[in-house]
Protein backbone atom coordinates (compact mmCIF):
# COMPACT_ATOMS: atom_id res chain seq x y z
CA UNK A 1 0.00 0.00 0.00
CA UNK A 2 1.10 3.44 -0.60
CA UNK A 3 1.06 6.30 1.21
CA UNK A 4 2.25 9.47 0.69
CA UNK A 5 2.81 13.35 2.61
CA UNK A 6 3.43 16.35 1.07
CA UNK A 7 5.71 19.43 2.81
CA UNK A 8 6.17 22.38 1.47
CA UNK A 9 10.17 21.62 0.95
CA UNK A 10 9.64 17.91 0.87
CA UNK A 11 7.52 14.59 0.20
CA UNK A 12 7.83 10.99 2.42
CA UNK A 13 6.29 8.21 0.95
CA UNK A 14 5.93 4.46 1.25
CA UNK A 15 5.36 1.83 -1.48
CA UNK A 16 4.68 -1.99 -1.16
CA UNK A 17 8.84 -2.89 -1.38
CA UNK A 18 9.23 -2.35 2.22
CA UNK A 19 11.04 1.19 1.30
CA UNK A 20 10.72 4.83 3.04
CA UNK A 21 11.43 7.83 0.56
CA UNK A 22 11.75 11.09 1.01
CA UNK A 23 12.46 13.82 -1.70
CA UNK A 24 13.56 17.36 -0.46
CA UNK A 25 12.79 20.05 -2.61
CA UNK A 26 15.03 23.20 -2.27
CA UNK A 27 16.99 25.26 -4.79
CA UNK A 28 17.84 28.59 -2.63
CA UNK A 29 21.64 28.24 -1.40
CA UNK A 30 20.68 30.34 1.71
CA UNK A 31 17.46 28.13 2.84
CA UNK A 32 17.98 26.52 6.49
CA UNK A 33 16.33 23.47 7.76
CA UNK A 34 15.53 24.42 11.10
CA UNK A 35 14.19 23.00 14.15
CA UNK A 36 10.98 23.16 13.79
CA UNK A 37 10.35 21.81 10.37
CA UNK A 38 13.20 18.61 11.43
CA UNK A 39 10.56 17.76 13.84
CA UNK A 40 7.47 17.73 11.60
CA UNK A 41 9.92 15.72 9.33
CA UNK A 42 10.67 13.35 11.87
CA UNK A 43 6.60 12.97 13.02
CA UNK A 44 5.98 12.00 9.21
CA UNK A 45 8.50 9.30 8.78
CA UNK A 46 7.84 7.72 12.14
CA UNK A 47 4.06 8.02 10.79
CA UNK A 48 4.81 6.55 7.26
CA UNK A 49 7.17 3.80 8.59
CA UNK A 50 3.99 2.79 11.77
CA UNK A 51 7.21 0.70 13.76
CA UNK A 52 8.27 -1.22 10.71
CA UNK A 53 11.58 -1.66 10.27
CA UNK A 54 13.08 -0.26 6.79
CA UNK A 55 15.71 1.70 4.86
CA UNK A 56 14.73 5.39 4.34
CA UNK A 57 16.28 6.86 0.79
CA UNK A 58 16.69 10.34 1.14
CA UNK A 59 16.46 12.28 -2.64
CA UNK A 60 18.75 14.97 -2.31
CA UNK A 61 19.37 15.58 -5.94
CA UNK A 62 19.51 18.61 -7.05
CA UNK A 63 19.01 20.43 -3.23
CA UNK A 64 20.97 23.71 -2.00
CA UNK A 65 21.05 24.97 1.44
CA UNK A 66 21.96 23.27 4.51
CA UNK A 67 20.35 22.76 8.38
CA UNK A 68 20.61 24.88 12.02
CA UNK A 69 22.71 23.21 14.34
CA UNK A 70 19.68 22.93 16.42
CA UNK A 71 17.92 20.79 13.31
CA UNK A 72 21.34 18.91 13.28
CA UNK A 73 21.32 18.01 16.82
CA UNK A 74 17.58 16.93 16.39
CA UNK A 75 17.73 15.14 13.64
CA UNK A 76 20.63 12.85 15.05
CA UNK A 77 19.20 12.05 18.16
CA UNK A 78 15.90 11.23 16.97
CA UNK A 79 17.43 8.87 14.01
CA UNK A 80 19.49 7.11 17.17
CA UNK A 81 16.42 6.41 18.76
CA UNK A 82 13.91 5.62 15.78
CA UNK A 83 14.40 1.77 15.61
CA UNK A 84 11.94 1.49 12.70
CA UNK A 85 15.38 3.04 9.91
CA UNK A 86 17.54 0.51 9.89
CA UNK A 87 19.27 2.15 7.16
CA UNK A 88 19.94 5.61 6.00
CA UNK A 89 20.53 6.05 1.99
CA UNK A 90 20.92 8.92 0.45
CA UNK A 91 20.83 10.60 -3.03
CA UNK A 92 23.18 13.32 -4.05
CA UNK A 93 24.42 14.70 -6.90
CA UNK A 94 26.56 17.13 -6.07
CA UNK A 95 29.76 17.64 -4.05
CA UNK A 96 28.20 20.18 -1.37
CA UNK A 97 25.47 17.56 -0.33
CA UNK A 98 27.26 14.81 -0.54
CA UNK A 99 30.15 16.49 1.82
CA UNK A 100 26.92 18.07 4.36
CA UNK A 101 25.97 14.53 4.57
CA UNK A 102 29.38 13.18 5.48
CA UNK A 103 30.11 16.08 7.83
CA UNK A 104 26.25 15.43 9.18
CA UNK A 105 27.45 11.67 9.85
CA UNK A 106 30.50 12.65 11.25
CA UNK A 107 29.61 15.70 13.56
CA UNK A 108 26.31 14.44 15.04
CA UNK A 109 28.11 10.64 15.74
CA UNK A 110 24.65 9.24 14.28
CA UNK A 111 24.05 5.11 14.83
CA UNK A 112 22.15 4.25 11.85
CA UNK A 113 24.66 3.01 8.87
CA UNK A 114 24.49 4.85 5.75
CA UNK A 115 25.81 5.27 2.05
CA UNK A 116 25.97 7.66 -0.29
CA UNK A 117 25.13 7.46 -3.93
CA UNK A 118 24.43 9.03 -7.21
CA UNK A 119 22.02 7.20 -9.30
CA UNK A 120 18.73 6.51 -7.86
CA UNK A 121 17.87 3.27 -9.24
CA UNK A 122 21.22 1.91 -7.60
CA UNK A 123 20.43 3.38 -4.42
CA UNK A 124 16.67 1.82 -5.02
CA UNK A 125 18.23 -1.47 -5.59
CA UNK A 126 20.78 -0.94 -2.67
CA UNK A 127 17.56 -0.27 -0.45
CA UNK A 128 16.15 -3.41 -1.70
CA UNK A 129 18.86 -5.75 -1.19
CA UNK A 130 19.83 -4.83 1.83
CA UNK A 131 15.69 -4.95 3.09
CA UNK A 132 15.89 -8.78 1.42
CA UNK A 133 18.79 -9.56 3.84
CA UNK A 134 17.02 -8.01 6.55
CA UNK A 135 14.23 -10.31 6.09
CA UNK A 136 16.32 -13.46 6.57
CA UNK A 137 17.93 -12.43 9.83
Amino acid sequence: MEEMIIHKHATFWTKGNGILFGKVRNLNSRHQLDFRTAQLYLETIAELSSGTPMPFLIDLRDVKGTFSSEAGQLLAKSFNKLSNIVYEVYVVNSLPINLLVQSYKRIYHTKTPYVIFDDISKAQEYCLKHKIKENKK
